[in-house]
């Protein structure tokens, strides 16, 4: 009894419940969900968010957010595509692709933990700049952007390995990877007493300044990589990419058990809230619900989610006497 309740008390279970009854549902209900191609595309559209998602998580358990990921998925695959078109090799352009967003991850960085500016702020004002620029380069492409990319290139996001696309193999390994960091590793438990409580983390003495810095670049390359990731799969870099990820991503990682306030959440959370999001526009896409209804549906589940953990927050906050 007592493992049982343990189990339900854990961040990810709720997202993890939420997506075997949303897949129970769409099973039941529409002959088409086991559909072949409608579980290839399930699986590929899932992968991008979800890696984007993994890192969103580690800056959410810190206690900060990136509003630029959407933005810097759409920098990166087209870096990496006017690369590819200047004649570069599909390696140095993928480079080149995550280069850019780790750029742009460490302005938002230096500007939020060194500059003093408040990271919605910060990243927002990003996730303008990086969508003009990159929509100003691809408006001069015509309406195609960047296609024609070398087969070397798109076998990165059309190629697949035991029937699953490789960024879906990316987002597993990078999964493991991170939970492991996070989990047996000093470096993940600094992480946690940041978001924690903030100033008792600098009183110990851990540089929370920098870990964010390497936190914000970290996300910066993993949504570049998302993007170049997209772009490979469609076979071109266009002004499309990336356009709600930002908000995606951070109701998937509020589902998968992060809090906006920090402290908490994992990687299974975060992969689960991005299955759950990704299951539920499938289900708008099986039953033909119209895209306002979609995103009417989105922004009352963040309200929801983020009411649900404020609440919480607070009465954590009175059991401990601290209001």
């Amino acid at each position: 009894m007592s493992a049982a309740s343990g189990v339900f008390k854990r961040p990810e279970t709720v997202s993890v419940v939420m997506c075997v009854l949303m897949a129970a549902t769409l099973a039941a209900t529409s002959p088409h969900f086991f559909n072949p191609y409608n579980i290839e595309s399930l699986v590929a559209g899932v992968s991008p968010e979800g890696i984007v998602g993994l890192g969103m998580m580690l800056l959410l358990i810190t206690g900060v957010f990136d509003l630029s990921v959407g933005s810097v998925m759409c920098l990166g695959g087209l870096v990496a595509a006017m690369a590819l078109t200047a004649g570069f090799s599909t390696p140095v352009s993928v480079l080149l692709g995550l280069a850019s967003g780790a750029v742009v991850g460490l302005a938002n960085g230096l500007l939020s933990e060194h500059a003093g500016v408040n990271p919605l702020i910060t990243t927002l004002g990003s996730m303008y700049i990086v969508r003009s620029v990159t929509e100003l380069i691809i408006v001069k492409q015509g309406q195609t952007g960047y296609s024609n990319l070398p087969a070397s290139f798109t076998a990165l996001g059309q190629g697949t390995l035991w029937g699953a696309h490789y960024m879906f193999w990316i987002m597993i390994v990078l999964a493991v990877v991170f939970t492991i960091g996070v989990t047996m590793t000093p470096w993940g438990r600094r992480l946690y007493f940041i978001g924690g409580n903030e100033q008792a983390a600098v009183a110990m003495g851990i540089n929370k300044k920098l870990i964010r810095v390497w936190l914000y670049i970290l996300v910066g390359v993993l949504a570049a990589l998302a993007g170049i990731l997209v772009d490979a799969r469609a076979g071109a870099a266009t002004r499309y990419i990336g356009q709600k990820s930002h908000m995606n991503v951070i109701v998937a990682c509020a589902i998968g058990g992060g809090s906006l306030m920090g402290g908490k959440g994992n990687m299974i959370g975060a992969m689960f809230g991005t299955l759950f999001l990704s299951l539920l526009s499938n289900a708008f896409n099986l039953y033909e619900i119209n895209q306002q209804i979609q995103t009417l549906t989105l922004g009352a589940v963040l309200i929801a989610v983020v009411t649900v953990d404020g609440y919480l927050q607070i009465r954590k906050r009175r059991m401990l006497g601290k209001e």
